[in-house]
């Protein structure tokens, strides 16, 4: 069996295998450099502790340049600064050259093209007013996260964090919200560097495996979760987090995923297959995490329980209003009725061709 005909069986594992194999080539770069290299930017000052070192003089210095800290922008700036720390922008990328890869391994150029144009707001033949109320209703899901964000901390913590959440969001002027709001939305590492392999190319490949687009939806966010977990070795392995923490910040944050897995699915497939509404809610779910920041552990933050209460509750109210089926029937009806015109037919095998039930 040739490579071409490989991916063409299992889509979704050679994907899938690619997007892994990048972070864990990267972290054991990290790991070896710190390592190897412990004192190499001054004593006890390894690669990790001087770029995020520099990250954070970039955040002081143009706080509203770096007013979203997991802007791509912040970090090419870290990365110039830093070149021995550029390897990494390849972890938030992994996932789009994965499937651009294996995509133009198994299908060829037209296929790539077809897979590139889901950064188009809308596909198929939507119209403007379309995309309005699409996108408008997008925003009023973030807005809504925001405001339950802000209402479940006066419940539970008397308003205690209600301050820090206007600060870190920008809801205190225009400037500062408008800044911080457009990078998460439209720059954030994630959001714009993962969601053409998850939401674009993963996401209908899935669905046409399984054929229930809520557990296709399922699995996608488990997949999409563990996909960071290499980011957890270091942490575990240096003693700054136990098993018992790892065990609880993974629950909190696999879920969290499916929740907005099924979020972002059903607003791509309602847009006609676009990934710029996974973009934006990636980029909004990475921004309400930064409200609920406390130490890091390794790359990461530490993972609150209440953005998960969110992301869970939204996806409750997705499935309830679209139903089980997440808007991809619409999206089939949107391409030719029966999602004939639908361009990841040129990436995603048909049920029938693909024996691959758990790939």
């Amino acid at each position: 069996m040739t490579v071409r005909e490989w991916i063409r069986r299992h889509p979704f594992l050679s994907f899938y295998t690619l997007a892994v194999a990048f972070p864990i080539v990267l972290f054991a770069y990290l790991a070896l450099m710190q390592a190897l290299q412990p004192d190499l930017y001054g004593p006890g000052v390894g690669l990790f502790e001087h770029f995020f070192g520099t990250l954070g003089t970039l955040v002081h210095e143009h706080p509203l340049f770096a007013l979203h800290r997991d802007s791509v922008l912040v970090f090419l700036a870290a990365y110039t600064l830093v070149p021995l720390g550029a390897p990494f922008l390849f972890f938030p990328f992994a996932p789009t050259v994965s499937a651009l890869i294996v995509t133009g391994l198994a299908r060829g150029a037209p296929a790539v093209r077809a897979l590139l144009g889901a950064y188009a707001p809308l596909r198929g033949g939507l119209t403007w007013r379309d995309g309005a109320r699409i996108y408008g209703l997008v925003l009023l899901t973030i807005a809504g996260l925001v405001a339950l964000a802000y209402l479940l901390d006066g419940l539970v913590h008397g308003g205690d964090g209600q301050d820090a959440m206007r600060r870190t969001w920008g809801l205190t002027a225009m400037a500062p919200f408008m800044a911080g709001w457009g990078l998460a939305l439209f720059t954030n590492q994630g959001g714009l560097l993962e969601e053409l392999g998850w939401r674009g190319y993963a996401w209908p490949v899935l669905a046409r495996v399984f054929r229930r687009p809520l557990v296709a939806a399922l699995l996608l966010g488990i997949a999409w979760a563990l996909w960071h977990f290499p980011r957890e070795i270091a942490p575990l392995l240096s003693g700054a987090q136990s098993l018992q923490e790892l065990a609880v910040t993974q629950a909190l944050f696999i879920a969290a995923c499916i929740g907005m897995t099924i979020v972002a699915v059903a607003f791509v497939n309602y847009s006609g297959g676009s990934v710029l509404p996974a973009i934006m809610l990636h980029g909004s779910f990475n921004y309400l995490y930064q409200a609920y920041e406390g130490a890091r552990k390794g790359v990461r933050i530490d993972v609150s329980w209440e953005p998960t209460v969110l992301w869970v509750v939204a996806a409750a109210v997705v499935v309830v209003v679209a139903g089980a089926d997440l808007g991809w029937r619409r999206r089939m009806r949107i391409h030719g009725g029966d999602g004939r015109s639908d361009p990841s037919n040129l990436w995603a095998a048909a049920p029938d061709d693909c024996k691959e039930a758990k790939g």
